[in-house]
């Protein structure tokens, strides 16, 4: 049993399918991703200091193998660079040092660091300002969201069983069983992953486990167009507390992102503040030189910060068939597949016997209307409900043949609602959601609960 359906949860679930073992996902949420996993930038990271933590270690391995990760689950994945831009004369004293560490530290892992002037920068980034930079490569931004869908998809086809919307009340060890106790039920399993994220302290607890979580809030805008090629941060010698890094982020979506912030809050705050906004705009603004942009869109996450600040990936003290994955905050989307395969071995050193499946099933790209017109093929069923993304009624029915339940799935698998005038179709994607889904418009929901849409 895999606790939790985010990022983490499905890419141990992913590796666990390609084996003889039967595999049960359990997430309190509605439809997979709709965690921690929801509120992020799709950022696949390099540097992250500490550099000797884990989650530094587990990062550089889970960039590694997302390219033939993105290649096998059709994702879109573009790979560039990341500019740590100096914007005064103490910033670009220190490059050569910050040159110098970094080199040091990923040069060897094959990831190039160089440093950039002020020419080579303009040449680079002509909408950025800044007297210099360090430049390094191997980053990445992915398209989450369709990330998180087509490993739920892979999982379903090759026989991992989900369990939504079911709340885990308690579980405990006996003998060679590991007892879940659910809102819907108890359940067994001889070996259990606890991938819960904001409730992975909670889950811990259950089997006499005890670990401290603080939840960061990350707010972030969107902006409508490109405003760099690159990935843009300001370079920071002292990091502040209000903000955990965060840069001027390129999207696989033609949009750009200025973020995250960091603020301590509760796991359920997805709110973002005028205060937000300000850090935001202060921090990032001035690297741009045209800065008359307005953000079509603001949104925030909640990441669980650990006591420690680095990822607990560790066997419970009560039994080695348990497995704990507390605290995985940034990077944790970059480090995913790493700690995946990181569970499996620790899963086969706790006695779980894995023979390779010989049928493993393949996914098939989600293919929207809209880019099989491109390739000039006939369309009977393109009527377009989103002018903005392109997304039409067939797109729609795909996403909710792929699982989509909420308005959310169908958003995140189609881009439904995304594009510059953030979502003046969905009243009628609303009436057109339900009728494919079989429901009335007042029982759907935007991502469960109580997230109605419509009253009588």
């Amino acid at each position: 049993m895999v606790i939790g359906s985010g990022v983490v949860g499905l890419f141990v679930a992913y590796e666990l399918a390609q084996y003889e073992v039967k595999v049960l996902v359990v997430d309190r949420n509605p439809e997979p991703g709709f965690g921690v996993s929801k509120g992020h930038a799709g950022v696949i990271h390099v540097v992250q200091p500490p550099f000797n933590s884990l989650r530094s270690k587990l990062a550089i391995e889970g960039d590694r193998y997302y390219d033939n990760v993105a290649k096998r689950l059709h994702v879109r994945l573009h790979r560039l660079g990341a500019l740590l831009v100096a914007e005064n004369l103490g910033h670009l004293i220190a490059l050569p040092a910050v040159w110098f560490i970094l080199n040091r530290v990923y040069g060897r892992h094959g990831f190039r660091v160089r440093l950039v002037g002020w020419r080579g920068l303009r040449k680079m980034e002509p909408n950025v300002r800044g007297l210099g930079a360090v430049y390094v490569d191997g980053y990445g931004v992915i398209n989450s969201f369709e990330l998180v869908s087509q490993l739920y998809y892979f999982c379903k086809l090759n026989g991992v069983e989900f369990l939504f919307n079911t709340e885990v009340r308690g579980a405990r060890v006996s003998n060679d069983e590991v007892i879940v106790i659910t809102d819907k039920g108890e359940y067994k399993t001889h070996f259990l992953v606890n991938a819960a994220g904001l409730y992975s302290a909670d889950v811990a607890r259950f089997f006499g486990d005890n670990y401290r979580l603080d939840f960061g809030k990350g707010a972030m805008l969107v902006f409508w167009g490109k405003h760099t090629n690159n990935i843009v941060a300001p370079l920071q010698l002292m990091p502040s507390p209000k903000t955990k890094g965060g840069a001027i982020i390129p999207t696989v979506f033609g949009t750009t992102i200025w973020g995250p912030s960091l603020s301590i809050s509760d796991r359920c705050d997805r709110s973002v503040s005028e205060d937000d906004i300000r850090i935001l705009t202060r921090k990032f603004g001035g690297l741009l030189r045209f800065r008359d942009y307005i953000p079509i869109r603001a949104y925030a996450g909640v990441r669980p910060i650990p006591e420690g600040d680095d990822f607990i990936i560790t066997y419970s003290k009560q039994s080695k068939r348990v497995i704990h994955l507390v605290g995985i905050e940034s990077p944790g989307l970059t480090a995913a597949p790493a700690i995946a395969r990181r569970v499996i071995s620790m899963l086969r050193d706790a006695g779980l016997g894995l023979r390779v499946k010989g049928n493993v099933r393949e996914v098939e790209p989600m293919i929207l209307i809209k880019d099989l017109i491109r390739s000039g093929k006939d369309i009977s069923d393109g009527e377009v409900l989103c002018p903005c993304m392109g997304v039409t009624k067939a797109d729609i029915r795909e996403a909710i043949r792929r699982g989509a339940k909420t308005l959310d799935g169908v958003i995140f698998r189609t881009g439904l609602g995304m594009g510059v005038c953030q979502g003046m179709c969905l009243g009628l994607a609303i009436k057109v959601v339900s009728e494919e889904l079989g429901i009335k418009p007042t029982e759907l929901r935007k991502s469960g609960g109580d997230s109605w849409l419509v009253i009588q």
